[in-house]
């Protein structure tokens, strides 16, 4: 895997990076737009604790990104893997720890 045949050049790897980013925005945007038409209640951040929502914030882009620059710089797939399993595994949380909250209020 870490042939540089099989690498793609780094301005590949930008756009790809980038665009991922980009896609997790958009997706973040359609789910707020489903969940105000589901419930009637606008989808906010700021009634979780700002101790888990600025982690979250400033840290799952950072492993998104950061992933793919570790396999780039050491050639071991497992930096891809980890990443998007623990990526996965801190939004599926997050989502669920969210409609938690909002049920108890609700």
């Amino acid at each position: 895997m870490t042939d540089g045949d099989w690498l793609l050049p780094r301005p590949a790897w930008m756009a790809t990076l980038l665009t991922i980013t980009a896609l997790y925005a958009a997706l973040l945007s359609v789910a707020t737009k489903a969940w105000r038409e589901r419930t009637g209640v606008a989808l906010r951040l700021d009634v979780l604790p700002k101790r888990a929502t600025l982690p979250l914030m400033i840290g799952l882009p950072l492993l998104l990104i950061g992933g793919p620059y570790a396999f780039g710089a050491t050639g071991r797939p497992a930096w891809l893997i980890a990443t998007s399993l623990l990526g996965a595994a801190v939004s599926v949380g997050f989502h669920l720890a969210f409609v938690r909250l909002h049920r108890r209020t609700a």
